[in-house]
């Protein structure tokens, strides 16, 4: 079975596993250099802690989707924990992994039986 992802957009909950684009930037060395864009990459991750406007998450792996020329964009390490801001992932139009079971994840996601 293929795995099926869906758009998600903020409505992604700790356990998930999302992925989504985001730009790669350089700073460059000095007081006055301006960051600049060398390319994007394509992120899968496990939520592994979801806090208010923070999201931190798990790499299951990383490819590199465009450079420019002349720069190199490196992936993230699988296994590695990063923290990203939730706006961060929004930008990158996030899809989540469906579960083999959704009507778990719907008592997970549900306010009225978090709790219990």
């Amino acid at each position: 079975m293929a795995a099926e992802w869906i758009a998600c957009g903020k409505m992604f909950i700790q356990a998930d596993v999302i992925r989504w684009n985001e730009g790669v930037w350089h700073k460059p060395r000095g007081r006055r250099g301006r960051t600049v864009n060398i390319g994007e990459r394509l992120v899968i991750a496990e939520v592994i802690r979801d806090e208010a406007e923070w999201v931190d998450v798990l790499i299951r792996g990383c490819n590199v989707v465009s450079e420019k020329p002349g720069r190199k964009v490196v992936p993230l390490l699988k296994g590695q924990e990063v923290r990203r801001k939730r706006r961060t992932i929004e930008r990158g139009k996030p899809e989540r992994l469906l579960w083999s079971d959704e009507s778990a994840r719907a008592l997970v996601v549900s306010k009225f039986l978090a709790g219990r």
